[in-house]
């Protein structure tokens, strides 16, 4: 791999050999560099190829070379972004064909104020007939380099937004997706077909609509990246996907997504519980555990340790932060664990043995329940309404926020988090909750717009407080409310506007619930499963059964299309 990875750097040109004491580099000092490598996995876990890479010491480049915080910075997607996507893929039911840039950073194209100086790593470093050291003139950012990731995203920018590239226009709301309309450039039509290209980093997806022009305009943008940048296509519409540690898996009709993380979960229980078989109950691992990731055990060690706030040992301190880390990512793609990682997170400074047992709780959750996730559907009832639901949970301190926004029947964007200020009452950490979730609609509004989806009508916007309701409705000043910072008063500013209605809801059906507290298991399976899209009970059994027994018996608890029912039991 270490000779393959020397060679691919030859190939794309990315450095040339020069003596030490070369003028030319005379005012440059070199950095070091070393090897790193990485398996390449598929989406069954299984690798595929063992990968060698080349990297600079980053800490050194950007100590020689000046380069400053706002230089090196690179954006990438966010999860919420890539989740509203697909359900609009969902929705106009596009193809989707990903796609993987080789070596994408020795293709970024750099300034000549940019350029360093590399020293080869050990075994590959050689000498000229003098006894010179021969070293590395980089003519691409080599990975490691402190401002590689940003010079390859300016790179990738200026190629697919460039009209004689591939023409695509960057979202501004979202700066790693890029989209196109096809059609009347003057004039915006709602039969206008649409090519949407997330990336993150050198991984990306191209989606576009059915129709004859955009698969067209697609099969364009294929050959354009491919002579540009090598890029290596995989099948379109691929039957199973494998991307960001998400298992993503379309019906025939691609009107049906669902997004897992089964790998990624199967790879954290052989990380973190090798050896041990988690999926059958015993006294270490009770059954109660297959149903929920926490109860009041977790409340009670958490009020404990945050009384207490003990030093924890470094072995302890590790080990929880290692696996709080793994779990988070999961929490992506299974955001019912949101309000137990929330309690979780926030004693990451001073864990305690208990603690950490309600992390592997978690963990065991998620492995029993590893088939569960998140479905996009064009025959959801309401698919094609945007919508949001939020709460809080108030406290005597710092209140937790809960939202979620719905499109395409499950959330495309969830959030829990505590507050940063200290409520005086329920209404006004409920006002708190709702301007989140204000801001985010205005994000993904913007960012929905921007890859083809059409909102008719205002946002519907849900709170069960009626306090909160009251005060989006009308202007007034009373004791309780007079003090409350005009900021928090966006929802109203939005419903003013038109942009949002705001309904009052029952406790009872708000699912943002479950992203403030932990719940007793009958209350969280039912807000479980509206956020993820699930069509019944037997959905939930079938996660935890083996995928023959599930697939069937799924598709026969249910009349309508075997594709969909399936699909939720994978």
């Amino acid at each position: 791999p270490k000779q393959l990875e020397i060679a691919k750097m030859d190939r794309l040109h990315a450095k040339i050999d020069i003596a030490a004491d070369d003028p030319r580099i005379a005012h440059m000092r070199p950095v070091e560099t070393m090897w790193t490598g990485r398996a390449k996995i598929n989406e069954k876990g299984e690798v595929i190829k063992d990968n060698a890479r080349c990297v600079a010491r980053g800490d050194l480049h950007a100590k020689y070379y000046e380069v400053s915080a706002n230089q090196s910075m690179s954006p990438v997607v966010r999860t919420p972004s890539l989740n509203a996507i697909d359900a609009v893929s969902a929705l106009r039911r596009q193809h989707m064909c990903p796609f993987d840039v080789p070596g994408a950073y020795l293709q970024g194209k750099q300034f000549d104020c940019e350029q360093i100086v590399c020293r080869p790593p050990v075994g590959f470093r050689k000498y000229d007939e003098r006894g010179v050291e021969i070293l590395w003139l980089m003519l691409s950012p080599l990975y490691g380099q402190s401002d590689s990731g940003a010079i390859w995203n300016r790179t990738w920018n200026n190629f697919v937004t460039d009209p004689k590239g591939c023409g695509f226009e960057r979202c501004p709301q979202e700066p790693c997706v890029y989209s196109k309309r096809i059609g009347d450039p003057h004039e915006d039509k709602p039969d206008d077909s649409y090519v949407t290209c997330p990336i993150y980093v050198d991984d990306g997806r191209l989606y576009y609509d059915p129709t004859e022009e955009a698969c067209a305009e697609a099969a364009r943008d294929r050959e354009r990246l491919t002579k540009e940048f090598g890029i290596e296509f995989k099948s379109i519409d691929p039957e199973n996907d494998y991307f960001l540690g998400a298992n993503r898996r379309s019906s025939s009709d691609r009107a049906t997504c669902t997004l897992t993380c089964v790998t990624y979960i199967e790879d954290m229980g052989k990380r973190f519980l090798p050896d041990v078989d988690v999926t059958k109950p015993c006294e270490a691992f009770p059954s109660s555990w297959s149903h929920t990731p926490a109860d009041e055990i977790l409340v009670k060690a958490w009020e404990e340790a945050t009384m207490l706030r003990p030093k924890a040992p470094e072995k302890l301190m590790k080990k929880y932060g290692s696996l709080y880390g793994a779990l988070l990512h999961a929490s992506k793609y299974r955001p019912e664990i949101l309000a137990s990682m929330g309690l979780l997170g926030s004693a990451l400074t001073f864990p305690t043995e208990r603690l950490y047992m309600c992390l592997v709780r978690v963990l065991v959750y998620l492995i029993r329940t590893k088939r569960l996730g998140i479905t996009y559907s064009a025959h959801a009832s309401n698919a094609y309404t945007l919508r949001a639901r939020a709460d809080s949970n108030w406290s005597e301190k710092r209140s937790t926020t809960g939202f979620v926004i719905f499109l395409a029947g499950a959330g495309i964007n969830n959030g829990s988090r505590r507050q940063h200020c200290i409520t005086m009452s329920s209404t006004e950490a409920e006002l708190v909750a709702l301007g989140d979730v204000a801001i985010e609609l205005i994000h993904t509004d913007g960012m929905l717009e921007h890859v083809g989806y059409r909102r008719e009508g205002p946002i519907a916007v849900g709170t069960d407080n009626k306090g909160a309701y009251d005060l989006c409705h009308r202007f007034t000043s009373a004791q309780n409310s007079r003090h409350i910072d005009r900021k928090l008063f966006k929802m109203r500013e939005l419903r003013g506007a038109g942009t949002v209605t705001v309904e009052l809801v029952p406790t009872e059906i708000n699912p943002a619930d479950i992203f403030t507290k932990i719940l007793s298991r009958q209350v969280f399976e039912k807000h479980r499963k509206t956020v993820l899209n699930l069509i019944d009970d037997s959905t939930v059994a079938a996660a935890v059964e083996p995928p023959e027994h599930s697939a069937e018996h799924v598709a026969g608890s249910r009349g309508g299309s075997v594709a969909q029912t399936v699909l939720c039991a994978t």
